[in-house]
C-alpha cells in the first residue's frame, strides 16, 4: 500500500477516535499526555506568579511610598516648629546680621529681621526641607471690613481702593462686606442670602462672620477663581494693563548655600561685607495679582482696632500701600518703600509727611505678630507641603493644612 494511502487512512482513525473520545481520553494513551498536562499545569503557576509579581510590586511600590509621604510629613512638621522658633528667636532680639550684613531692631519688623532670611532648602538624609515665613500683617484683614460692633471700617476703603487700582469695580468691597458682617442688610452694589446666594444651584447662606481662611472669597459673589488666582480680569489684559511690574519689593533676602558653609566654617562678617555690593533694586507694583498675597483673614475681629489687625508698612506690599487712601501716588508709594530699604521704620509717624491723615496711620504699624509658615519637604519623589497661620504674640495657631 502506498504511503498516501496509509497516511489517509492512519489520519481518518485519528479523526474518528478524537470525535468519539474526547481530546482528554484520546491523548490518555499517547506518550504525549504527561508533558501537555505539565505544560498546562506549567502555564498556570506562571500565569499565578505574574499576578503574584505584579501585586507584590504594587504593594511594594505603594508601601515605599506611603514611607516617604510619612517621613515627608514629619519633616514638614519639623519645618513648622523651626519656623516658629525662628520667629521666637527675632522676637527675642536674635540678629539676622551674621547672615546677611544687615542690621535689624528687636522692637520693629522688616525684611532685615532673621523670620525673613530666604533660606535655601536644607538637606536632611534623603529629604529636603525648604522654609517660607510671610507677615500676614503686611495685608488687608478682609474679616474686619465690618464686625459685630461697626458698620463700616478704614479696611472696608482700603478694600475697595485696592480692587479699584486692579481695575475691577469698587463691588467686591461691598461684596466682600455683606460676606462678614452680622446682619442680612444689602450694601448697595453687595449680596446677601436671600437676593443672592439662596437663588443659586445649589443655594447656601452668606456667612455673615468671620472667614476661616482666605479661599473663602471664591463663595462670594462675582469672584470667579481666575480673579481669585491673579489669572485675568480688571486691567490684566485692558489697554491699561500694568507695565515695569517687579517680582517684589523686600529687598535683597536671600541666602545662598555658599555663604551658609562660610558661617559653619567660620568666616568672618568683614569678608562677607566686603563682597557685597549694594544692588540698586526697581520699585514698583508687584506681579503677582493673585489675592492671597494682599489679603488675610486672620487678627482680631471683635476690636478692628487691635494691633493684630494694623498693616505693617515695613512689609506691607506696594500693591497694599497704594490703597491706604484715594490720593497714593506712584511717588509717595515708591518713597515709603525707598525709605524703608534704607532704614526701616521704627515709628510710623516717620511717614507722617507722607500720609497725612491720623486714622489711617492709626491703622499701620511697624511690628507684626501672625505670621504664615509654609514648611515643604521632600523625601525621594515625594513632596509634602504644611501651611500653617501662627500668632507669634499669643503663640496660637490659627491655621493648618497639609498636602
Amino acid at each position: 500500500m502506498n504511503p498516501v494511502s496509509n497516511f489517509i487512512r492512519s489520519y481518518g482513525k485519528r479523526k474518528h477516535a478524537l470525535r468519539e473520545q474526547g481530546i482528554l481520553r484520546y491523548l490518555s494513551g499517547s506518550r504525549g499526555y504527561v508533558l501537555i498536562i505539565v505544560l498546562i499545569i506549567i502555564t498556570l503557576l506562571v500565569s499565578i506568579a505574574g499576578e503574584f509579581i505584579v501585586v507584590a510590586q504594587t504593594n511594594i511600590g505603594y508601601n515605599r511610598k506611603l514611607s516617604n509621604k510619612l517621613r515627608a510629613s514629619y519633616l514638614a512638621k519639623s519645618g513648622v516648629q523651626v519656623g516658629k522658633m525662628l520667629l521666637y528667636l527675632d522676637l527675642r532680639g536674635i540678629s539676622a546680621e551674621q547672615l546677611t550684613g544687615k542690621s535689624t531692631d528687636k522692637d520693629v519688623d522688616s525684611y532685615n529681621d532673621l523670620w525673613a532670611v530666604d533660606f535655601p532648602e536644607i538637606p536632611f538624609g534623603d529629604g529636603l526641607l525648604k522654609i517660607n515665613i510671610i507677615d500676614e500683617n503686611s495685608k488687608i484683614n478682609l474679616n474686619v471690613l465690618a464686625n459685630e460692633y461697626t458698620e463700616m471700617t478704614k479696611f472696608y476703603y482700603f478694600t475697595q481702593n485696592f480692587f479699584m487700582n486692579m481695575g475691577f469695580r469698587p463691588d467686591y468691597a461691598d461684596i466682600i462686606h455683606d460676606w462678614v458682617d452680622v446682619d442680612d442688610s444689602r450694601m448697595p452694589y453687595g449680596a446677601e442670602s436671600a437676593d443672592y446666594y439662596q437663588t443659586l444651584k445649589p443655594p447656601y447662606s452668606a456667612k455673615n462672620g468671620a472667614m476661616d481662611s482666605i479661599d473663602e472669597l471664591l463663595l462670594v459673589k462675582d469672584m470667579t477663581p481666575q480673579i481669585f488666582y491673579g489669572l485675568g480680569g480688571g486691567n490684566h489684559d485692558s489697554e491699561q494693563k500694568e507695565q515695569n511690574l517687579v517680582d517684589d519689593n523686600k529687598g535683597d533676602t536671600g541666602l545662598s548655600i555658599a555663604r551658609l558653609r562660610e558661617i559653619m566654617e567660620g568666616a568672618a562678617l568683614e569678608k562677607m561685607t566686603e563682597k557685597k555690593e549694594e544692588v540698586l533694586r526697581k520699585i514698583g507694583r508687584e506681579k503677582s495679582r493673585s489675592l492671597e498675597n494682599y489679603f488675610t483673614v486672620y487678627g482680631e475681629r471683635s476690636d478692628y482696632t487691635s494691633d493684630f489687625n494694623k498693616i505693617n508698612i515695613n512689609t506691607a506690599t506696594y500693591r497694599v500701600l497704594s490703597a491706604l487712601t484715594d490720593n497714593m501716588t506712584p511717588d509717595i508709594v515708591t518713597e515709603i518703600i525707598n525709605r524703608r530699604l534704607v532704614r526701616p521704620y521704627k515709628s510710623v509717624d516717620e511717614i507722617s509727611d507722607l500720609i497725612k491723615d491720623k486714622t489711617i496711620r492709626e491703622r499701620l504699624s511697624t511690628k507684626s505678630n501672625i505670621f504664615r509658615i509654609i514648611a515643604t519637604a521632600t523625601v525621594n519623589d515625594v513632596q509634602v507641603t504644611i501651611n500653617a497661620v501662627y500668632n507669634r504674640t499669643m503663640r496660637t495657631l490659627y491655621y493648618w493644612s497639609e498636602e
